[in-house]
């Protein structure tokens, strides 16, 4: 499980502004391009298109990075809440003069794929 919060934190989302800026505009410089628009009208579709993209592309990153943030929060919280409910039962274990349950790292376990 800990492996899971690792790989909610390493998700990389600084590549979603550029990737949707350039596609989206590549689409429109072509798409401008073939229907043979004037010099100066093409490049200040581009221009516009570039910074219209760029704006949306923020908003999402920002989205993003806002809900891997929430999942990294529950993760870590479903995580700690585990450890609390194992201590408990370790504990309940002790106090009811029963054997020490440990970790179960004293025995061997098969590999798994």
């Amino acid at each position: 499980m800990n492996t899971d919060i690792d790989q909610i934190k390493k998700v990389n989302t600084k590549v979603v502004t550029p990737l949707i800026v350039l596609s989206c505009t590549a689409i429109i410089a072509i798409f401008t391009y073939f229907k043979h628009y004037p010099a100066g009208d093409f490049f200040i579709i581009v221009f516009a298109s570039v910074v219209i993209f760029l704006v949306i592309g923020l908003i999402i990153e920002k989205m993003l990075n806002r809900f891997l943030e929430i999942n990294y929060e529950k993760a870590l919280a479903e995580r700690l809440e585990a450890e609390r409910l194992e201590e408990e039962a370790r504990a309940a274990m002790e106090a009811e003069g029963g054997e020490d349950i440990g970790t179960g790292d004293d025995q061997e376990q098969p590999p798994q794929f």
